[in-house]
């Protein structure tokens, strides 16, 4: 594996000319005597800068200055950052330089109905801090290398060196191989989900497949992945004996043309969004054998980029040029929740931090990666308040 450094300038000083400001917060609780656990908030920008932000409003200044390479996804472990563009860096010292840690990474490229470009983005990386130390991503690494999966795993935050092609699975519990896992998402009660694609094959066409993995003291995975997948009649499916069930939507020759989904939850549902423009939102209750698709709510002919369900209490969905979305649980339905949100805003990333207080308090929050600037929600995304402007495509 290619190890290389990125070269860290600071310009600061020339970002804060171009208009990327802090605002003065203002709370009735002292944050500065009072926080006993703060968070921290890592966000990126279309030119490729990231940021740093204790608060979500002042920000702390440019970790890595922009350099025209979008970001993908961002996240952190242990006191990692993990940061993919081209390929995975890593900073161990709060992003005062990055290097690759893993160079090899897959790509989904596709496009929305609008035009716009698709890939992978921050699902395509999952951290699992209740599985030890545990970072799980995509790999296009060469099949003689058993990257059957397309799935690597570290156990060690995602540090260099760490990284090692996932070859757990149960040859009698899945379908047909390679595979490219595209999407992760870990429900309420710890199972790990995947969805993978594989084809053109079997009449040229790709297929959605979907995988589940348990931890390694699980009795009935037993620390392997299973295939869930429901395909009578286009790939094997062995696990169960049982070849029923409903799959995701229409198989094509692209993956534009087959849906491009991204994988999220609500508590122990499994749902899939589309950023194609094509599908909406589909939710399963068996893992992602039998779907079926949410037929309310959501804007049609329009792109869905991210999913996420912050501290598993409200699911939402972030649209291309439509704004937000939240799950109605009653009602099953999609509503809009753009309440502070600008007109035509898109959001490509969505998450959730919170504050312990010293006197027990706990405050929650959401943050949005937006076209027009991060906002910030403190009751459960019901009111935004745009905090630092910009073009942003991740946040965590």
């Amino acid at each position: 594996m290619r190890k290389s450094s990125l070269l860290y300038i600071s310009c600061l000083s020339v970002l804060l000319g171009a208009g990327i400001t802090g605002c003065k917060r203002t709370t009735a609780i002292n944050n500065n005597n009072g926080i006993q656990t703060p968070f921290s908030l890592y966000f990126s920008d279309s030119a490729g800068a990231l940021y740093n932000t204790n608060d979500g409003r002042n920000f702390n200044g440019v970790l890595f200055p922009p350099d025209g390479k979008s970001c993908r996804a961002v996240t952190t472990s242990g006191n990692n950052i993990l940061w993919i563009k081209t390929h995975l860096y890593y900073s161990n010292n709060n992003g005062k330089n990055f290097n690759t840690t893993y160079d090899s990474l897959s790509t989904f490229p596709a496009l929305t109905c609008s035009g716009n470009s698709l890939n992978t983005n921050q699902s395509m990386i999952v951290n699992l801090p209740k599985w030890g130390n545990r970072v799980y991503s995509i790999s296009s690494a060469p099949n003689p290398d058993r990257n059957w999966l397309g799935v690597i795993y570290s156990d060690n935050f995602g540090n260099p060196n760490t990284w090692a092609l996932d070859g757990s699975y149960d040859t009698t519990g899945v379908g047909k191989l390679p595979v490219r896992m595209k999407s992760f998402t870990q429900l309420a009660d710890g199972t790990l989900c995947g969805l993978a694609y594989s084809g053109p094959a079997d009449n040229d066409v790709i297929h959605h497949r979907n995988f589940v993995r348990k931890g390694k003291d699980d009795a009935v995975y037993t620390n392997r992945w299973i295939e869930v997948t429901a395909n009578p009649g286009l790939i094997p499916y062995i696990y169960g004996g049982n070849t029923s069930g409903t799959p995701l939507p229409p198989y094509g020759t692209t993956y534009t043309d087959t849906g491009y989904f991204y994988l999220g939850h609500m508590n122990n549902r499994l749902i899939a969004v589309d950023g194609s423009c094509n599908y909406g939102a589909w939710f399963s209750d068996d893992l992602g054998k039998n779907w079926a698709p949410y037929n309310t709510g959501l804007p049609t002919n329009t792109a869905l980029l991210c999913i996420e369900t912050p501290f598993e209490e409200v699911c939402l969905v972030g649209t291309e040029g439509k704004g937000l979305y939240v799950l109605n649980t009653h009602t099953n339905a999609w509503e809009p929740a753009n309440k502070g949100l600008g007109n035509n805003v898109t959001v490509r990333s969505i998450a959730a931090k919170k504050n312990t207080y010293k006197n027990g308090t706990v405050r929650k929050f959401i943050y949005l990666a937006t076209n027009a600037g991060i906002y910030e929600s403190a009751d459960g995304g019901q009111n935004w308040t745009r905090t630092i402007p910009g073009n942003f495509v991740a946040v965590n």
